[in-house]
Order: structure tokens, then C-alpha cells, then sequence
């Protein structure tokens, strides 16, 4: 599929900082990712509250917070399917297939204080599943990050538009014997973009995409997903 869905690019609002996001009394466990402080009392405030109680759970150590659905669309650019293929030697990052109404499963599992990772499989017809995994994480100076393998990985701004929660990519980097060397935006997947929207009745909408400053839309997938049947709220 050469050709992707054109999409709506967001912009953090200027009253949020990126490099520390406001602090804020949060109801979450001392060892979780504190989202209520990182998007900022306003903004939280201002999400649909079962997106606020979704990220004021976090996983135990055991006993991982599932979800599933329907991924309604996955597309990738020629370029995307080469650069997903390439990926696959650390970790699959990204799905390298298209396809329509794809059954995927998310998994929340927790990774170490202030770390989780996201699992997601994805069910093709006809196909072995696909893994992807990536880890959310809060560094040294309170922002938010998410890595992949290899020390890869992108720093984000978390911030709410419409009720929704955005996560996007602000500049991405590898980590060197300790060190973050930060990457030129051309060698690199461009800039991520991450919608989680309410539905009501327990459903939200995922939406992510991939633009690359002169490749385009390498990526762009939106699902609808629900808490799992039998997982405890």
C-alpha cells in the first residue's frame, strides 16, 4: 500500500514543558509511572475519567493488565514495510505487514519501577503472530521515554487534546556505554504520534502513526479495544 491515510499531526500545547511536566498529587503506587504528573493537573483533569483510570492502574510484578481488539487499519509505506523488516533484528518495533480488521491482544507488564512495557500481538490471517514490544519509562530527569532494543529509543511529550491522551515523539536517541547520543531527525522513524481516545462503555481507540520529514507516513494503525473479559478492573 504506497498510499496512507492523510492524518492529523498534534502539537503539545505551549503551556505544557517538555522537559519536566508539572507535579501533581497522584493516587498512583510509588513504583508506577505517574501519568496524572506528567500530562499536568489541567490536562488530566480534563480527560474522560475511565482514560484516567486506565493509566492510574499499573501492572504487578505476576500479573499483567490485558486488552483486546480490532485493529481496523494497518497501513505502512513501501519504505515503512523495508524499514519494519530491518527492524525486526532489534526487537520488532513495528508491525510489517498490512491489513484490516487485524485481532490484536495488549499486554501492560510490569518491567521495574517506573517501567512498563506494551506487548502487542497481532493475528494476521494466514500468518504466524507478530510480537511488538516496547517499554514506557520515566528517566533521571522526570520525563517521559519509551526504548526499544539496542538502547534505541524516542523521549515523548504526553499531553491532553479533546479528552484524549497524546503521547508524541519529541527526538529520539541510543543509548552509548551509558550515554544518550541523540539522533538526526532523518535517521530516524520520524516523528510518532499516539492517540488514546475514549468510547464509553469500556472501549477507547488506539491510533499511532510514523511521519518521516521526507518519507512521509511510513505507519499509521487505528483499533478499537477493550479491557479483556475476566481481567479484574
Amino acid at each position: 500500500m504506497a498510499t496512507i491515510t492523510a492524518i492529523r499531526r498534534e502539537q503539545p500545547p505551549a503551556s505544557i514543558s517538555l522537559a519536566k511536566a508539572p507535579v501533581t498529587s497522584s493516587t498512583q503506587t510509588h513504583d508506577a509511572i505517574d501519568f496524572e504528573r506528567l500530562v499536568g493537573c489541567d490536562g488530566w483533569r480534563r480527560l474522560a475519567p475511565d482514560i484516567r483510570r486506565r493509566f492510574s492502574e499499573a501492572p504487578v510484578p505476576s500479573r499483567p493488565i490485558r486488552f483486546e481488539g480490532i485493529m481496523r487499519t494497518i497501513e505502512c509505506s513501501r519504505a515503512g514495510r523495508i524499514l519494519a523488516h530491518l527492524c525486526r533484528v532489534i526487537g520488532t518495533p513495528f508491525a510489517p505487514y498490512t491489513g484490516t480488521d487485524v485481532p490484536v491482544s495488549i499486554a501492560l507488564v510490569h518491567c521495574a519501577a517506573h517501567a512498563i512495557a506494551w506487548e502487542r500481538q497481532y493475528r494476521y490471517p494466514g500468518r504466524r503472530p507478530v510480537n511488538v514490544r516496547s517499554i514506557k519509562r520515566t528517566d533521571a530527569g522526570g520525563g517521559l521515554v519509551e526504548c526499544v532494543g539496542f538502547g534505541l529509543g524516542m523521549r515523548l511529550a504526553i499531553f491532553e487534546a479533546d479528552r484524549a491522551l497524546h503521547f508524541l515523539s519529541l527526538r529520539y536517541f541510543c543509548t552509548v556505554c551509558g550515554r544518550r547520543v541523540w539522533l538526526p531527525p532523518l535517521l530516524t522513524p520520524g516523528t510518532a504520534h499516539v492517540v488514546h481516545s475514549d468510547l464509553g462503555g469500556g472501549r477507547f481507540r488506539f491510533t499511532m502513526s510514523f511521519h518521516h520529514p521526507l518519507l512521509g507516513t511510513l505507519f499509521h494503525q487505528d483499533g478499537i479495544f477493550h479491557r479483556e473479559q475476566g481481567d479484574a478492573s
